[in-house]
């Protein structure tokens, strides 16, 4: 008698263990990856230089921060900074954005969006990256970017005079 109450008492505190994610933790992980892949689908637009693919991040009212340059508000100024600034970049460059942190708002119709982006070059080899922090409204039932800033991990040299 006494085994089996030590089985039954194990078998409890195993389950008591067990603990199912809330439906807040369910909800975060689901507009997480919901972030995720509109990183993803603008990773490759970026890395494609086909701005029209670009331009449904932003809402048009967006306004884009930039550690080297003034903000840039509205769509048609961020576009602009994107096209002047992916002349620059190789072809074969490839950006990614990953998604570390979400904080949405209890009604989920924010989130702020704290990640990590990279470039590399056509080996896979790594020659850039940042921090980054965007924050989306869900307008017409999908999100976009209203707000975003980006700052290298490496600060850009300046020549000393």
């Amino acid at each position: 008698m006494k085994l089996q109450n030590i089985i039954l008492l194990a078998v409890l505190v195993v389950l008591s263990g067990c603990k199912k994610p809330s439906e807040q933790e369910e909800g975060q992980t689901a507009i997480k990856d919901e972030i995720q892949a509109l990183e993803n689908r603008y990773a490759k637009a970026v890395s494609s230089k086909v701005l029209d693919s670009i331009m449904p991040y932003y809402a048009d009212d967006a306004v884009s921060y930039d550690s080297e340059a003034k903000p840039l508000s509205g769509k048609k100024s961020i576009r602009a900074s994107i096209n002047n600034k992916s002349s620059a970049y190789p072809e074969s460059e490839q950006m990614t954005f990953t998604v570390t942190e979400v904080f949405p708002s209890s009604d989920a119709e924010q989130v702020v969006e704290i990640g990590h982006y990279q470039v590399k070059d056509s080996k896979g080899i790594a020659y850039g990256s940042g921090n980054y922090f965007a924050l989306f409204e869900k307008r017409d039932g999908k999100y976009v970017c209203i707000r975003d800033i980006q700052t290298p991990d490496t600060p850009r040299k300046v020549a000393v005079k």
